[in-house]
């Protein structure tokens, strides 16, 4: 493997040859291809190509959310790209199956508000206790972002697919930090009839808070919750 620190011809990516290239942070890699791969059965390799594709389908359900993606962002501190960073903090909460109610959507937050979460066949509903009484909030923290991402697991008719990923967010402005809070956030058509082909879910939420203009301040932890 062979790191790139400046080019004249910009940034690389895809394949060279037997070279492939990818630009992390500025650096372009290179790294051998290998000249031949042959997939191997094995059941332990087998499982962890199926944890793989579960958490990759995570990822980038959780990233989808610009929010928790900034969040991310702010906290990944080496060369690895926003991606890698949190794939690597969900590999080993995923199962072969699906993703767990271990896997996290944010890193390391304040305790989280969450009371009660309800998910019902076209609604989602999480009754939030005062933020104030889970983290210091400053007067520059006007604006509270809620995220989550639902999995439907565990289908009716077992030739769909063995699960499905929602994602949803609200924006409130002037929030009330001070005082309890109760979200609801309806299912799209498209959601509902996702819901509809499922007997199981897990709901993951995390609230972010913000300035008025977009800055973010601090985040809480994940909430899980297998219903």
């Amino acid at each position: 493997m062979a790191v790139v620190k400046g080019s004249v011809i910009g940034y690389l990516s895809g394949k060279l040859g037997q070279l492939s290239a990818r630009t992390i942070k500025g650096r372009t890699i290179l790294a051998a291809r290998p000249a031949s791969f042959k997939v191997s059965y094995v059941p332990a390799l087998v499982e962890i190509r199926k944890k793989f594709a579960n958490t990759v389908a995570f990822a980038k359900a959780m990233l989808s959310l610009s929010a928790l993606a900034e969040v991310w962002k702010a906290k990944n501190t080496g060369n690895l790209s926003v991606f890698n960073y949190v794939f690597q903090n969900n590999f080993d909460h995923s199962s072969a199956d699906k993703p767990t109610t271990s896997n996290i959507i944010t890193p390391d937050g304040f305790g989280t508000p969450v009371q009660s979460a309800v998910l019902t066949a076209d609604t989602i509903t999480v009754e939030l206790v005062a933020l104030n009484t889970r983290t210091l909030i400053s007067p520059d923290e006007r604006v509270l972002s809620i995220n989550g991402l639902v999995c439907y697991y565990n289908p009716v008719d077992p030739d769909d697919k063995p699960y499905e990923i929602i994602s949803f967010n609200d924006e409130v402005e002037a929030f009330d930090f001070e005082l309890p809070y109760t979200f609801t956030h309806s299912l799209d058509v498209l959601q509902q009839g996702i819901a509809a082909k499922y007997q199981g879910s897990i709901i993951y939420f995390a609230v972010v808070s913000k300035g008025i203009d977009g800055k973010i301040y601090q985040h809480s932890d994940t909430y899980s919750l297998d219903s």
